[in-house]
């Protein structure tokens, strides 16, 4: 609908009423006027002509050169993706689409490029070189990428200068073309300047009328103007909500105030394309550095962060480093499946975010690992009481879908001040301690001193142990096991020990790390093996029944041809003692690289009539499911579980679980290390018919087990009589 006429007083080119207006008046005032008019139109013209050029071209080099830099960004994000293809997943089609989208920006910043030549703008030459080079950079790193995921993500970040490169130039492009913005505003302000000094001459010459009618002519033409220079300044200092005035005009000004507009539209855009790139490399660099399940940092961002403290450290500012490994958390993803393992890694992952303190560098190092970076700048602030806060939030239940989930942990605790090097070394030094609280079997800490460095053993060790070997100084202790309901004897578990000539005797934990350093375990294992058959020979010269041995059977006796060979001909050479023998195998064979071949070699010794008993169950890497697999005939609880027993609801909870299954596939039950007349009870109460511990003997020699089933035997004499 068309407009009605404008409010006298403003004065529009287009319409004739505004010339009459102004040329009103006397001859001398008309012919003065009209010159002036005619002068100041000839100078909007030129000022309104200076004025969009300068937009047009303001804005063509800022549309090309942030469309620039954000196709390159985005150049920029695929290939950080395609060089991540390995790890997060990029396959087939996804890949596809990556790689046109690299092409498809590559194609769309030359199109900008060109066109920013064609304009002549200054500095695109030397734009075009620059994204020759990273073109040509980029077509080698996607294919580097593809051939070769580690060596292509080295050529991708090698090439993040020339893509700065690129970028700095097309904001140098749009930076000048601002600036010969800046200049034309500033000519048409002097213009402008020029235009009003030229009505004021011209109406002092004409008269007090002149001077009215011209200074009312030159309002109605600078108000605009100087309004619009206004705005265009406004928008160039970056306040870009700044309203554009005379956009409902129909005359010139009304379409300068478009074209600003226009530009205020373009730089609202750009500004948000920019804000959206930060947001974007914001993101991608959290995602790089962070672990994607519990959101804590990632391996990579742990390494980098203490390689950092660590040279800090050399100036004197203590740290510790606790390495947090979780002991039980296998046998949660076995019994309740990855998404209750999921929610155990996230929840302590918040815990050990809110016991930390702004500094403190929380991460997860990868599987059921965790690592704390812990700085001692407050001198309250010492290495046990935190390792004694990380192992209660650690311990505590966990729940789960109505379920309460617990896991066992072991925390090695290393500080810098202890440790000389390099940030590996105290990696190590903690790894160190964390294996020393293992060795607790419960959930513990442990804080690294030098004395915990491995003991390095040599050649004199390995020929030292060959002769103990040879000498038949190793000799069997046996600790008896008893039927808990009644108290009667119900066999042996030898143990062995070191009869060292000059030493005396000696525990497993001084020799047993001796002999498998120097791979004799199968050696060993045949010694105690041929230990044990004489013995129970002696036994029964003495008169006495043992009602079986159990012998631990190391690994690597199962899982070697020629260890299978000598103990297939020892069974053999003593065939009428085999169904006295049970032997003990841990749940490592389980996932031992020969499982096949044990498995095999444990069905044949079955088969020869002799028990199979699983040691430990429970403390390792094995599941219910591998019950299955192998010929099982007894399972033995691990002291751990029984010495929680009143004091931990999860032990109870488990030592129920493990008599339940061992019902189920009809395989006997012994609970190890029973200290206590209550923990006797509670296990009696709950099924467990056998057990050994202290609580009914400590391992003995020889003539004192024959002593022990003697004494046994008497009892049991004179309880008959009596009865």
């Amino acid at each position: 609908m068309h407009r009605s006429s404008a409010p006298a007083g403003r004065l529009r080119f287009s319409n004739w009423s505004i010339f009459a207006k102004v040329m009103a008046g006397p001859l001398v005032m008309l012919v003065a006027l009209t010159l002036m008019t005619f002068d100041a139109w000839q100078t909007l013209k030129t000022q309104r002509t200076a004025i969009v050029s300068g937009i047009s071209e303001y804005e063509a080099a800022l549309e090309r050169a942030y469309h620039v830099s954000h196709h390159l960004a985005s150049v920029e994000a695929n290939l950080y993706k395609l060089s991540m293809w390995s790890e997060i997943g990029v396959r087939g089609a996804e890949l596809e689409g990556t790689l046109r989208s690299i092409s498809y920006n590559l194609e769309i910043t030359d199109t900008d490029i060109s066109e920013m030549e064609e304009a002549r703008l200054t500095g695109a030459e030397e734009l075009r070189a620059a994204f020759t080079t990273y073109k040509k950079n980029t077509s080698q790193a996607v294919l580097l990428i593809l051939r070769n995921a580690k060596l292509g993500a080295v050529a991708t970040r090698g090439g993040h200068q020339a893509y700065a490169n690129v970028e700095r130039l097309a904001q140098d492009v749009a930076n000048r073309a601002s600036s010969d913005f800046r200049k034309a505003s500033e000519r048409t302000s002097v213009m402008s300047d020029r235009l009003a000094r030229d009505f004021v001459i011209a109406a002092a010459l004409t008269g007090l009328m002149a001077v009215i009618v011209s200074f009312a002519a030159s309002r109605m033409i600078i108000r605009p103007i100087s309004g619009l220079a206004r705005t265009v300044q406004s928008l160039l200092r970056g306040d870009l909500a700044v309203a554009v005035p005379f956009v409902e005009r129909r005359d010139e000004f009304g379409r300068i105030a478009a074209s600003v507009r226009e530009l205020q539209r373009v730089m609202v855009h750009n500004r948000q394309l920019a804000d959206e790139r930060e947001q974007k490399q914001a993101e991608l660099e959290h995602i790089a550095t962070h672990d994607g399940l519990t959101s804590v940092a990632n391996r990579k961002a742990f390494d980098t962060f203490l390689d950092a403290i660590w040279q800090d450290a050399r100036n004197g500012k203590e740290f510790i480093y606790l390495l947090i490994d979780l002991d039980s958390f296998k046998p949660i993803n076995d019994a309740y499946g990855h998404e209750a393992g999921d929610a155990v890694l996230k929840t302590l992952a918040q815990r050990f975010r809110e016991l930390t303190r702004p500094g403190d560098f929380v991460a997860r190092l990868g599987g059921d690992e965790f690592g704390i970076v812990v700085p001692l700048a407050d001198s309250r602030r010492d290495p046990e009481t935190i390792a004694r806060r990380i192992l209660d939030a650690t311990i505590r239940p966990i729940p789960y879908n109505g379920r309460e989930l617990r896991v066992s942990v072991s925390i090695g605790v290393a500080c810098s001040r202890d440790v000389s090097g390099a940030a590996h070394e105290l990696m190590a030094a903690a790894d160190q301690a964390m294996y020393v609280a293992k060795h607790e079997k419960r959930p513990s800490y442990s804080i690294y001193s030098p004395s915990m460095m491995p003991e390095r053993f040599g050649l004199d060790d390995k020929e030292e142990i060959e002769r103990a070997l040879e000498r038949g100084e190793f000799v069997m202790h046996y600790q008896p096991k008893v039927r808990l309901g009644t108290g009667r004897h119900a066999g042996f578990e030898a143990l062995a020990r070191w009869q060292h000539p000059e030493k005396g005797l000696l525990p497993p934990s001084y020799f047993l790390p001796r002999i498998g350093n120097f791979g004799l375990q199968g050696d060993f294992t045949m010694e105690v093996a041929r230990q044990v058959f004489s013995d129970l020979r002696r036994f029964a010269a003495a008169g006495v029944e043992t009602d079986g041995v159990a012998i631990n059977l190391e690994e690597a006796t199962l899982a070697t041809r020629s260890g299978m060979d000598a103990l297939r001909g020892l069974f053999s050479e003593n065939a009428d003692l085999v169904g006295l023998i049970t032997l003990e195998i841990t749940e490592d064979v389980f996932i031992a690289r020969s499982a096949d071949i044990i498995r095999d070699n444990v069905d044949m010794l079955a088969g020869l009539g002799i028990r199979i008993s699983m040691d430990d169950f429970g403390t390792g890497y094995g599941s219910f499911k591998h019950l299955r697999e192998f010929t099982i005939h007894e399972l033995k609880i691990d002291t751990q579980f029984v010495s929680g027993i009143g004091r931990d609801k999860s032990s109870e909870v488990i030592i129920d679980g493990f008599l339940a299954i061992a019902s189920g596939l009809g395989v006997d039950v012994v609970a190890e290390g029973i200290e206590t007349p209550e923990q006797q009870q509670y296990l009696t109460r709950r099924g467990c018919h056998l057990g050994q511990g202290f609580l009914f003997g400590r391992p003995v020699p020889l003539d004192g087990a024959i002593a022990y089933l003697e004494e046994r035997r008497s009892q049991a004499r004179r309880k008959t009589k009596a009865g």
